[in-house]
């Protein structure tokens, strides 16, 4: 049987269709700001208030400043993202120096950002005079030497992610062309700071059982690991249905031991989705339309399972969910879990712009005497944590 002919099951739930009914109507109507205001009624510290505040001015706006515009003091970054809060500010004009994938990649984020991108420099004269992707002119050093007048003043950033050869490149910009060195900026291709995420608001505890919805590569159980240090940990449950990194993890985790990885997806219910697996962390189950539109393509069956039942009767102390816009449905399959163990979370609340209101207001359903922190470890609107405890 072909898997045009399978018949997909997804399940249904009222609270998942409104939260459907909101996203497809993008507006905040009055029932999300009832919510809203109770979530905000929970919030632990000013951090918090803040990236809310932020967050809902994005919602509503769809103005991306709400978030990058905000202080340092308010985002878990690290140093050299600080360095692109510092230089790339909205307004701000830039060259960047390599138009290959890095090179698109940094010009698209930034055009969100409010930043303009005046040209790339390549050393591929082939590449101009116009990029074909962006339509953003490309010049060589040459010419960039030659017109320095015009470009001094700007800020560079080089997209090249091998550092020895990143370095080489400003080192010409420096003594060749004679650009400042406080005008040029390296390259960061992981937007967010995640050395810390999902466990530097917690302190770990004696005994620790971990849930890892949406694992990926393994690091986390091994962060997880690390954050228990001395007391050490009782148990792992780890989730991951992208079949080719479930068979990564599985090699990865064998040696941290006491750790069972399911090769399942988490949701409301125990189902059959559509998954486009890509072998990288943005693997995500779509609809029937989404998987069309691909013509199945890298396209996966595979089954999701509700936490209420394959973790039944387990003593839980921490659940991590960072699962591309799943964690909804994810979270109304693990309530009973919720209800009894009730366990601190960690939970990503970025995918979907309305989920930073309806996943807490859905944790503080399952226990009202619930505490919410938001933290905030990228550079844009991705990364943005919400802790429970």
């Amino acid at each position: 049987m072909s898997i045009h002919e399978k018949q997909i099951e997804f399940g249904s739930d009222k609270a998942a269709d409104k939260q459907k009914a909101l996203r497809a109507a993008g507006n905040i109507n009055a029932d999300f700001l009832d919510k809203a205001r109770n979530v905000y009624a929970h919030l632990n510290d000013e951090i918090s208030r803040k990236l809310f505040e932020a967050r809902i001015l994005y919602a509503s706006t769809g103005d991306l400043g709400y978030i990058t515009g905000l202080e340092s003091k308010y985002r878990n970054l690290n140093s050299d993202m600080q360095v692109y809060v510092e230089k790339i500010q909205k307004g701000t004009h830039c060259l960047i120096y390599g138009a290959g994938v890095a090179g698109h990649y940094l010009a698209g984020r930034f055009k969100q950002f409010g930043v303009k991108v005046d040209a790339f420099i390549d050393p591929d004269e082939s590449k101009g005079p116009v990029d074909e992707q962006t339509g953003i002119k490309v010049i060589t050093e040459k010419e960039l030497s030659e017109n320095r007048a015009l470009y001094a003043d700007k800020t560079f950033v080089i997209s090249y992610s091998k550092k020895p050869v990143a370095d080489e490149v400003k080192k010409r910009l420096i003594s060749d062309i004679g650009l400042a060195e406080k005008n040029i900026c390296m390259g960061i291709f992981d937007w967010r700071n995640n050395q810390g995420q999902y466990f530097d608001y917690f302190e770990a505890g004696e005994n620790e059982v971990f849930v890892d919805c949406g694992c990926f590569d393994g690091a986390t159980c091994y962060n997880f690991a690390g954050w228990c240090g001395h007391k050490g940990f009782d148990h792992i449950y780890s989730f991951e249905a992208d079949p080719k990194n479930y068979e990564k993890s599985r090699e990865v985790l064998a040696p941290l031991g006491k750790c069972e990885l399911f090769p399942y997806g988490t949701a409301d219910v125990n189902k059959k989705v559509y998954f486009a697996a890509d072998a990288f962390e943005t693997s995500c189950i779509i609809s029937r339309e989404e998987a069309e539109k691909r013509n199945f393509e890298g396209v996966e069956e595979i089954e999701t399972v509700a936490l209420d039942d394959v973790l039944a009767g387990k003593r839980i102390t921490f659940i991590k969910m960072d699962i591309e816009g799943a964690e909804y449905e994810a979270l109304l399959g693990a309530r009973k879990l919720i209800m009894e163990n009730r366990p601190r979370m960690a939970i990503s609340v970025y995918h979907k712009f309305e989920d930073f209101v309806l996943l807490a207001d859905l944790v503080l359903s399952m226990h009202p005497d619930y505490r919410i922190a938001f933290r905030h470890y990228g550079f844009d609107d991705l990364e943005t944590v919400m802790y429970v405890e």
